[in-house]
């Protein structure tokens, strides 16, 4: 059974559609473009598919052939300018500028790359999974998912053109900052007081026209009101103007401190620089705040690290945060067209823990409340927590691989298509693992009970797990046997239906002895001893009967029945009845026998 569920898997997943390869191999795409166009063209003559359909797939294959044809190309910085010591700073400036806004782009591309990849990851699971009613879409999802999968590609090849530019600009500036000591034609501490008196002026006025626009406002001028509101975006204009011209002041004297190795200088420029930086309000403020972090990494680079780290604050350790942040939610590797993030696989390790330690924590309840059922079973118990456990594990390892957004249908194919060679080497496992579901289901065997296999192998049952069952011998013995031996085998179950056994006790009297009387004595001695047995059930007597007539005694049978398994009044062991009888015989001077040979002698 189990390998026809595998075969019939693997005949699904061979039937089922598959991602047409050709249409983002760049190799071979421009003349199988060519081979849809007219298939397309084909369906629109036969009035196969409808207008909309058609139109869709030529849409998409025009987009298709439009963004193969790209060729990634990147504007590299002009180095030549790092070395010309004429506008030098202002040199450094533009570089770092360059540098900066290359991450920024780099961070919207990651960003655009996983939107791509969760639209690749649906358009597979389409696809694969299209139903007969959807086939006239096939096509469309095709040339979308090589679409996006040529785009992933460039955005692929373009973020890695962007870091080697990026290295090389960012090496030939920290390069060229270790070796020297200072700038020429420096700007003068008052230019920034000069900028800082501009802003709080325009702040002012600022302010003025806003509490202007209010008073207009309540009065409801809308004339007066529409003047202020087009003032007001002047002077911001203006403000926005001189936060850029300080900022680009500030960093000027980041740079001196860099080359003058002066680390206090260095923090303040840098801290003052963030604070600002949230002012401005253009489309290149992202550009300044990772100019900034650039800065804080050539610093780390010329200073020395520890310089650097006890210069925190609280703006650094937010940046700190972020990248961290970063760090975890970077894709790592794609599987089955879905992103997988470091943080998604510790929430899924987080997950399979929790049900592990939930599983743990459902078997013990279990056992915790059998009390309040003293009539149950240790087996059943047993049976409760297994599959409970089990089944707690396996829904977790379900709802973590979901989490991360593995479809579980595509698992379970893979899984079908290899059950089959793996089913081979794993047979044995299988084998047992089957058997211990029956055993826990069937209960021919339970936690108890007294069982024989053969010879060597007697005891008592003390747990049956999935794969294997373990026996305490009555040498307190442990030994675990695969379950797989007690649906092959025959086993002997002492206590399947009744707990009690019948024990078989030979002895032996010399001939002339009565039968009678030795059946007398040893019942009644019996009758009157201590020895734990079954006495007052009716068809459970103890009875003697003659088994043989030997050569040199009559053998006698003592049949007594006992409890196969008294917790509370452990059972007479056999040792005990024989030195019963024997005290017995030897009380009421009966002979045992014991073999002798008379030798007679002859005379010539």
């Amino acid at each position: 059974m189990k390998y026809i569920i595998s075969l019939m898997l693997v005949v699904f997943t061979l039937f089922s559609a598959q991602i047409d390869t050709k249409l983002y191999d760049l190799t071979q795409n421009k003349t199988y473009f060519q081979e849809i166009d007219e298939q397309i063209n084909q369906s629109a003559k036969l009035k196969s598919k409808s207008g909309d359909i058609i139109s869709a797939e030529k849409g998409n294959l025009k987009r298709l052939e439009e963004t193969s044809s790209i060729k990634i190309k990147l504007d590299a910085f002009d180095l030549t300018l790092l070395e010309k010591e004429k506008d030098l700073k202002n040199s450094i400036l533009k570089a770092l500028f360059y540098i900066s806004e290359i991450e920024v782009k780099q961070n919207k591309q990651n960003e655009i790359s996983n939107d791509i990849q969760n639209k690749l990851s649906l358009l597979k699971k389409r696809i694969e999974n299209i139903i007969e009613k959807d086939k006239d879409f096939l096509l469309s999802y095709q040339l979308q998912y090589a679409y996006y999968k040529i785009q992933k590609n460039n955005l692929e090849s373009s973020l890695k053109l962007f870091d080697i530019n990026k290295n090389i600009v960012l090496n030939a500036i920290v390069e060229l900052l270790e070796k020297r000591d200072s700038f020429s034609n420096n700007k003068d501490i008052k230019e920034l007081e000069k900028i800082n008196e501009n802003i709080k002026k325009i702040e002012q006025q600022k302010v003025g026209y806003e509490i202007e626009l209010e008073k207009e406002t309540i009065i409801g001028n809308e004339k007066n009101k529409e003047q202020l509101q087009k003032e007001i975006l002047k002077v911001e204009k203006l403000l926005q103007t001189e936060y850029f011209t300080k900022v680009n002041f500030l960093t000027e004297k980041v740079l001196d401190s860099i080359v003058s190795k002066d680390n206090q200088t260095f923090l303040k420029l840098h801290e003052e620089i963030n604070i600002l930086i949230p002012n401005l309000n253009t489309e290149i403020v992202n550009i300044y705040l990772v100019q900034n972090i650039i800065l804080k990494n050539i610093s780390k680079k010329i200073f020395g690290n520890t310089k650097a780290l006890l210069g925190k604050s609280l703006f650094e350790s937010k940046n700190y945060i972020g990248d961290l942040k970063s760090y975890f939610t970077t894709t790592l590797f794609v599987f089955n067209e879905q992103a997988i993030s470091f943080l998604s696989i510790l929430k899924a390790l987080f997950l399979i823990i929790i049900g592990f330690l939930f599983g743990f924590f459902y078997k013990r309840w279990i056992f915790k409340i059998s009390a309040r059922w003293p009539n149950m079973s240790q087996m059943s118990l047993r049976l409760i927590a297994n599959i409970g456990y089990y089944l707690i594990i396996l829904i977790t390892i379900m709802v973590s691989m979901s989490s991360v957004g593995i479809d579980m249908s595509s698992i379970s194919l893979i899984a079908g298509a290899l059950s089959i060679g793996i089913g081979f080497g794993l047979q044995t496992v299988v084998s047992n693992f089957i058997a211990g579901i029956i055993l826990m289901f069937e209960r021919t065997i339970r936690i108890g009970d007294i069982i024989e296999i053969n010879d060597l192998l007697k005891g008592t049952v003390t747990d049956i797990r999935i794969r294997s069952t373990t026996i305490k011998t009555f040498d307190n013995i442990d030994i675990v046997i695969p379950n797989s031996s007690f649906i092959q085998n025959n086993v002997i179950n002492w206590t399947l239906d009744d707990a009690t056994r019948r024990l078989h006790i030979p002895f032996g009297v010399a001939y002339g002895t009565k039968i009678e009387r030795v059946k007398e004595i040893i019942l009644h001695e019996l009758q009157n001893s201590e020895l734990t047995y079954l006495k007052n059930i009716k068809d459970k007597q103890p009875d003697i009967r003659l088994e043989n007539m030997n050569t040199s005694s009559v053998d006698f049978e003592l049949l007594v029945w006992v409890k196969a398994n008294d917790k509370f009044r452990p059972n007479s062991l056999k040792s005990d009845f024989l030195t019963l009888i024997y005290n017995s015989l030897y009380k009421y001077e009966i002979e045992i026998p014991f073999p002798q040979l008379d030798l007679h002698l002859k005379k010539k």
